[in-house]
C-alpha cells in the first residue's frame, strides 16, 4: 500500500499502543518487516530501563526512513526481512534477553515488547485471518 504523507503524518501521530497494532495488521497482511541495516547488523537501540539491546523494526520502509534521517543513522540502509524468518529469530532474542522496539518515531517513542510477546500477538493476528 501506498502511503501519502498524510497518512504517515497521522500514524505518527498515535500513541505507542495503537502504533503497535497498526504494526501488527500491516506486518502479518504484508508479511514482512522493516529495519536499518549495516554490514555489522540490524539497528540496535537501548533500553534506558535495564539498558538491554532493542531491535528497531517499522510496518513499512516509509517509515523506517524518516526514522533513519531523523536519528541521523546514514550508514545504515532501510532493508527489508521475511516476517516468518524475522518471527524464528524471536527464540533466539528471547534467550539474549534483547527485545523488540516496535515502530520508533522521529523522537525515539516506540512499544518496547518482549520476543514471547510479539509471537503470541503475531499469533492472534494470524488466528484472525483464518477464522
Amino acid at each position: 500500500m501506498e502511503l501519502t504523507k498524510k497518512n504517515i503524518d497521522e500514524i505518527l501521530a498515535r500513541k505507542p499502543e495503537s502504533r503497535y497494532k497498526y504494526f501488527i495488521r500491516t506486518a502479518a497482511s504484508e508479511e514482512e518487516v522493516w529495519g536499518l541495516a549495516d554490514e555489522e547488523g540490524w539497528l540496535m537501540l537501548e533500553d534506558d530501563t535495564d539498558n538491554s539491546d532493542v531491535l528497531a523494526v517499522f510496518p513499512n520502509p516509509e517509515f523506517a526512513e524518516i526514522f533513519q534521517e531523523a536519528g541521523a543513522f546514514g550508514e545504515f540502509q532501510v532493508e527489508a526481512l521475511d516476517l516468518y524468518e524475522f518471527l524464528e529469530w524471536m527464540e533466539d532474542m528471547e534467550a539474549q534477553k534483547i527485545k523488540v522496539g516496535v515502530f520508533p518515531t522521529p523522537d525515539f517513542q516506540c512499544a518496547v515488547m518482549t520476543p514471547d510477546r510479539l509471537l503470541a500477538d503475531f499469533q492472534a493476528e494470524f488466528d484472525k485471518e483464518t477464522e
